[in-house]
C-alpha cells in the first residue's frame, strides 16, 4: 500500500530544503531521518513516521517546504505485495539508470534519438519530471542523473538555458552556468577583497545562513533598539560554597545530578521578571502599547560551530533548581549535536548570555528583539572587599544588564540588577 510522509509541524511556517537523505527505491525504516531543513534560526532533520521502500521523491533541494506538504510516497512492509512492489522499483531504477546512461553519451544524436523514440512513455513519466516554480510552469528535459547534479550543486534548473537534444539539459550546460556564475560572483568578490589584499594575504569565508539571520538580526536590534548597559559586580561566594556543598552530597549518594551556577540565576532572574513587569514585556510596533507576559520563560544563549542559538526555559518559576540543570545540559547538546527544535528557541521572555568560562570583567549584550532586556555574565574572580574593619576575600561575579530605554529607566534598570544581587547573595530570599 503507498503512503505519503508529509512535513510534521516544526513550529516554523516556512523552511527550505538542504539535502534529500534517501533515493528512490532504497528501504527506511520508521525515524530514519529523509531530508534536512533550514530555516532562519535552525537546521534539523526529519524523521520518517514510518517503515517502508521509496516509491516517489516529491520534493528538490532548495524547495521551500511547508506543514502537511508531501515528501515521500513510499510502499507500506506489507507480506502479499511487498516483493512484487520491490521488484516494481527496482525494474523502474533500471529503466532510469538505463535512460541516464544513454544521455551522457556524447555525439550520438542518432541513437539517442531512436532510444527517446522507443522510451517515449519512461520519458514522458520518470525522465521528464515536471519542475514547478513558484512563478512558473514550465517543463524542465533533464536527465536523472542531471537533476541529481543540480540538486547536490543547490541549482535551479529553470534557470539553466538549454542546449540538447529537444530542449534538453545537459552536463555541459550545468557546468557553463556554474562558470558564468561564478564569474560574475568572483568579480564582486575580488573588487570588495582587493581593498584589503593590496595589504596582505586575505581569505574569505562564506557563513551559512543561521550565521547571517544572526549577523542581520543583530544589527536591527542594535540599530533599532535605544541600548543602555549598566554593569554591577555581586558577591557569589555563599552561593558558591551552597553549591558546591550539594554537588558534592549529591555524589556521595550516587544521584546523577550536578547544580550550575548558571541555573540558580535562571532561577533569580524568573523572580526578579515577576517582581519588575516592565523588564518582561514587549513593546508593540503599532500602537507602541506595552504587553505585559504573566509567564516566565527564559532563554539561554550558546555558540556552536554552526551559529548562536538561543534555546528557551518554559515556566522557570515552577522548575527546581535540579530540574532546570538538566534542562540547560540537555539543551547545550542538542544546540551542538544540531537537534535542537524550532518550538525550542520560542516564547523567550528574557536572554542570558554567559561568558563566564572565558576571561573578561564586563561586556555589552544586545538585546534579542521583542524582548527588552538582556543579562550578560562575565568571568567570576576573587577580590578583596572591604567590609568596615578589614579586606575579606570574597568571589564576585561581573553582571552587565542591557535593557530597552523606550520601556525602562535607569533607575528600574538598577533596581532590578540590585535585586538580583540580593538574590545571589543570599537565594533565602527568594523565599521572602
Amino acid at each position: 500500500m503507498y503512503k505519503k510522509i508529509t512535513l510534521p509541524d516544526t513550529g516554523i511556517e516556512e523552511m527550505r530544503i538542504t539535502e534529500i537523505l534517501v533515493k528512490k527505491g532504497e528501504k527506511i525504516l520508521q525515524e530514519q531521518p529523509i531530508i534536512t531543513v533550514e530555516s532562519d534560526k535552525t537546521s534539523m532533520e526529519i524523521p520518517s513516521n514510518q517503515s517502508g521502500i521509496v516509491k516517489k521523491i516529491l520534493i528538490s533541494v532548495n524547495d521551500k517546504i511547508h506543514k502537511g506538504d508531501i515528501i515521500l510516497e513510499i510502499l507500506n512492509n506489507e507480506k502479499n505485495n511487498f516483493i512484487k512492489d520491490f521488484k516494481k522499483i527496482s525494474e523502474e531504477n533500471k529503466i532510469e539508470a538505463k535512460s541516464s546512461q544513454i544521455h551522457e553519451i556524447k555525439n550520438q544524436k542518432n541513437k539517442i534519438s531512436h532510444i527517446l523514440r522507443q522510451n517515449d512513455d519512461i520519458i514522458k513519466n520518470d525522465d521528464l519530471k515536471k519542475n514547478k516554480s513558484l512563478n512558473t510552469q514550465k517543463y524542465i528535459y533533464a536527465s536523472p542523473i542531471i537533476r541529481k547534479m543540480a540538486r547536490k550543486l543547490n541549482i535551479n534548473l529553470e534557470n539553466i538555458k538549454a542546449s540538447g537534444l529537444k530542449n534538453r539539459i545537459l552536463k555541459e550546460d550545468i557546468l557553463k552556468y556554474i562558470n558564468n556564475k561564478n564569474k560574475l560572483e568572483n568579480n564582486n568578490s575580488e573588487k570588495f577583497l582587493s581593498k584589503f589584499k593590496k595589504f596582505g594575504p586575505c581569505e574569505e569565508i562564506i557563513l551559512n545562513n543561521i550565521q547571517k539571520t544572526t549577523s542581520k538580526n543583530l544589527s536591527n536590534n542594535w540599530k533599532n533598539i535605544p541600548h543602555v548597559t549598566q554593569h554591577i559586580e555581586t558577591d557569589i561566594t555563599k552561593l558558591e560554597e551552597f553549591r558546591i556543598k550539594k554537588n558534592n552530597e549529591f555524589y556521595k549518594k550516587q544521584k546523577n545530578i550536578k547544580l550550575t551556577l548558571l541555573s540558580f540565576i535562571i532561577k533569580i532572574c524568573a523572580h526578579a521578571l515577576k517582581k519588575y513587569p516592565n523588564f518582561n514585556s514587549s513593546l508593540s510596533n503599532i500602537n507602541q502599547n506595552l504587553i505585559i507576559k504573566k509567564y516566565f520563560n527564559i532563554g539561554i544563549a550558546i555558540n556552536t560551530k554552526k551559529g548562536l542559538f538561543v534555546p528557551v526555559i518554559f515556566d522557570v518559576l515552577n522548575k527546581s533548581i535540579n530540574d532546570l540543570s538538566k534542562i540547560i545540559l540537555n539543551l547545550a547538546n542538542k544546540a551542538k549535536n544540531n537537534k535542537l527544535h524550532p518550538l525550542d528557541m520560542q516564547g523567550g521572555c528574557f536572554t542570558i548570555s554567559n561568558l563566564g568560562q572565558f576571561k573578561g570583567n564586563f561586556f555589552t549584550p544586545i538585546i534579542n528583539s521583542p524582548e527588552v532586556a538582556i543579562l550578560g555574565i562575565s568571568q567570576a574572580n576573587i577580590k578583596p572587599i572591604w567590609n568596615g574593619d578589614k579586606f575579606i576575600p570574597k568571589l564576585m561575579l561581573p553582571l552587565s544588564l542591557s535593557y530597552d530605554h523606550r520601556v525602562i529607566n535607569g533607575v528600574e534598570g538598577i533596581d532590578f540588577l540590585n535585586y538580583i544581587c540580593t538574590l545571589i547573595s543570599d537565594i533565602r530570599n527568594i523565599l521572602i
